[in-house]
């Protein structure tokens, strides 16, 4: 009974892990595509568009080496070290990666949403004009970290602790302590931009309350405060799954949870972007209505069926 509980527990995660692991690629690959799409149609994207891309894009890069990794594993059964250590490399690059570029746009928010009027928020607001050159500089801290990683986990430190003398230890203590400071400097960013847009949204909230404007621009802030406290949950659990949950779930449950909340977040995306939703709705209106166009030319009852745009 005990066996068969455990084996019900497992399939329902592999279950879920995979239909959250195939809906994620799904989704990130439609962003990029319409985002892809629009701009060679000759439309200029926004900073917002970019910062969105970068992040679906390396969410499609962590897929993908997921997949490899576990194919590797499951029908080759070899141990490569080269496969081990490239797959290690572009795993938390990838992942890094994510976590910059969700830091950026939590930035890029906050400078053009808040009504902030310092000094120091006019030089953010210059500087977050070059969108393309942040996430450049994204990916080469991405770079640099994953260098740093590899490093300490391969080469510095041996894998038999018996051989570790004590100038090992100390150097494998202060890598560590590095590489957690390094993790938790994007969660700063993003906690000092996500609660710095809330306070400035309701500050404006109140004074459109006190002076008795008109109520109909309340719903979108109530939106954006929703999509940023949101926001800011799906990037928490993230950033503590990567630095220490990962080493206490399960398998499986590591799987399911690795590809969960990037799922709940690039839909949350779609759902906050009207150009995106907008694609989206009419790709599934043409999945909904077409096997009915089917059905009901095939029936031959001479009912005249309107288009999709009408």
């Amino acid at each position: 009974m005990v066996l068969s509980a455990q084996y019900m527990k497992t399939l329902c995660l592999v279950i879920a892990g995979v239909i959250s692991y195939i809906t994620g690629l799904m989704i990130n690959l439609f962003i990029v595509g319409v985002n892809v799409v629009d701009r060679l149609k000759g439309r200029p994207l926004t900073p917002a568009d970019l910062l969105i891309t970068a992040i679906a894009t390396s969410r499609i890069i962590f897929k993908f080496i997921v997949l490899f990794s576990y194919f590797w594993e499951i029908f080759i059964q070899k141990y490569s070290a080269a496969f081990d250590f490239a797959s290690t490399a572009i795993f938390n690059f990838s992942i890094y990666c994510n976590i910059w570029c969700s830091v950026l746009l939590s930035v890029f928010y906050c400078l053009k949403i808040g009504n902030f009027k310092n000094f120091l928020h006019r030089c953010l607001k210059l500087i977050s004009r070059k969108v393309l050159l942040l996430i450049l500089g994204s990916v080469l801290l991405s770079m640099i970290y994953t260098c740093v990683f590899l490093m300490t986990s391969y080469m510095i430190i041996p894998k038999n602790s018996t051989k570790v003398g004590g100038k090992s230890i100390v150097f494998g203590l202060v890598m560590y302590i590095f590489l957690l400071l390094w993790n938790v400097l994007p969660f700063i960013f993003y906690v000092l931009s996500t609660f710095a847009l809330l306070g400035s949204l309701c500050r404006h909230m109140y004074r459109m309350r006190r002076e008795d404007n008109v109520t109909a621009h309340l719903d979108a802030y109530y939106k954006t405060i929703t999509f940023t406290i949101a926001s800011f949950c799906f990037f928490a659990c993230y950033v503590a799954i990567y630095m220490h949950l990962s080493y206490v779930l399960e398998f499986f449950q590591r799987f399911l949870v690795w590809n969960c909340f990037p799922l709940l977040h690039s839909i949350y995306i779609i759902y906050m972007t009207a150009r995106l939703r907008g694609q989206f709705l009419k790709i599934l209106h043409r999945m909904t209505w077409c096997p009915l166009l089917g059905k009901r030319s095939l029936s031959g009852s001479g009912v005249e069926v309107q288009t999709i745009s009408q």
